[in-house]
C-alpha cells in the first residue's frame, strides 16, 4: 500500500471511529450481494458508507424505487437538481437508472468510502471518471 493511499485509508478509519463515537446514525456497512459492480466491487465485498451526498463518480447506497426495503449500490454518472443518475459499472448484470430513472438527490444519502473485507481487497473504494452516462466507469 503506497503511502498517500496508506494516509487516506487512515484518514477515512479516524472518521469511521468519529462517526461512531457521535451517537447518530453518519456511517453504515453493508455487504455486496450481486455483480452489478464488478470489477470494482464483488460479491461478498463488505462496505463502509459515510453520510454524504453522492458526487459524480462516487459509489453510493440508495433506496431501490421497486422494492424501499431493499439498498442498491451504484456509481454517480450524474447530479443536477432533479435527480441523480445512477449506473452500475458492470451494464449486463445492472439494474440501474436504465431502468427506474433519476432518483431525488435526498434518496442517495450514503456515500462508500471503504471495502473492509475480505482482507486482500481491504482499502479505498475510489471514484471513477465517467466520460459519458451510458459507458463503463474508469477507475480513477
Amino acid at each position: 500500500m503506497s503511502t498517500g493511499r496508506g494516509t487516506r485509508l487512515l484518514l477515512v478509519l479516524i472518521l469511521v471511529a468519529l462517526g461512531a463515537s457521535l451517537g447518530r446514525r453518519r456511517l453504515d456497512v453493508v455487504e455486496v450481494r450481486g455483480r452489478s459492480m464488478s470489477p470494482a466491487l464483488l460479491p461478498g465485498d463488505r462496505l463502509i458508507a459515510v453520510r454524504a451526498p453522492g458526487r459524480s463518480g462516487d459509489v453510493v447506497l440508495a433506496p431501490d424505487p421497486r422494492d424501499p426495503g431493499r439498498e442498491l449500490i451504484k456509481r454517480v454518472t450524474a447530479v443536477s437538481d432533479s435527480g441523480v443518475i445512477l449506473r452500475g459499472d458492470n451494464p449486463a448484470a445492472s439494474t440501474d437508472a436504465r431502468t427506474f430513472g433519476a432518483l431525488s438527490p435526498a434518496e442517495v444519502r450514503w456515500r462508500v468510502v471503504a471495502r473492509y473485507w475480505p482482507p486482500g481487497r481491504f482499502g479505498l473504494v475510489s471514484r471513477s471518471q465517467i466520460t459519458d452516462p451510458g459507458s463503463k466507469a474508469r477507475s480513477a
